[in-house]
């Protein structure tokens, strides 16, 4: 693990123009075929039986292009509004399917690509996402006395390298939705 963040460090150093650079001496974080765009605005993941948002929360769904906006994403800048507005059908529905939420951390950990960064995920299934961090709905509770992200609540996955806290203040946290596929 620490490999990994030594790797994004030097990845960010080298980079400053914030391109999606990969490697290809990580492990293989996904299995070939395990992801299925149903074309749709949402992707299947075959492995764990769930469906994902393609776009980043608050970003249109391009069907003509199969591709989303790369403006509009919607901040939340707590981890209460990030819960609060997955409850609102109109934000959770994408084309007819209903019932998306947020993801857990074990859930949105499935979909980081640690071969990449800038950002850590597959890009060919998830275009435009941001390299920011996203909500999940797995509480922040304090171990030994501290949280991984103090004063946030939720824990976060940061798509810019893939880990799960961020290092200063953000002013921008986004929410990627998923349900279970049926």
């Amino acid at each position: 693990m620490k490999a990994q963040y030594l790797l994004a460090g030097l990845i960010l150093v080298a980079n400053s123009a914030w391109s999606q650079t990969c490697v290809s001496n990580q492990p293989l974080f996904q299995e070939a075929e395990q992801l299925v765009d149903l074309e749709d605005g949402t992707i299947l993941d075959v492995k764990t039986n769930l469906l994902w948002s393609k776009c980043t929360l608050g970003q249109s769904y391009l069907p003509d292009s199969n591709s989303c906006t790369n403006d509009g994403a919607t901040s939340y800048l707590t981890w209460q509004d990030a819960l609060k507005a997955t409850e609102d059908p109109a934000l959770t529905t994408i084309g007819t399917v209903t019932g998306f939420r947020l993801p857990n951390i074990k859930e949105l950990t499935s979909i980081v690509n640690y071969q990449c960064v800038f950002p850590a995920i597959d890009v060919t299934y998830f275009p435009a996402t941001e390299n920011e961090p996203y909500w999940t709905n797995t509480p922040d509770a304090p171990r030994n006395g501290a949280q991984i992200n103090t004063g946030l609540n939720g824990l976060v996955i940061n798509f810019a390298t893939g880990e799960e806290f961020i290092d200063q203040d953000r002013d921008r946290i986004l929410i990627r939705l998923v349900k279970d596929y049926q």
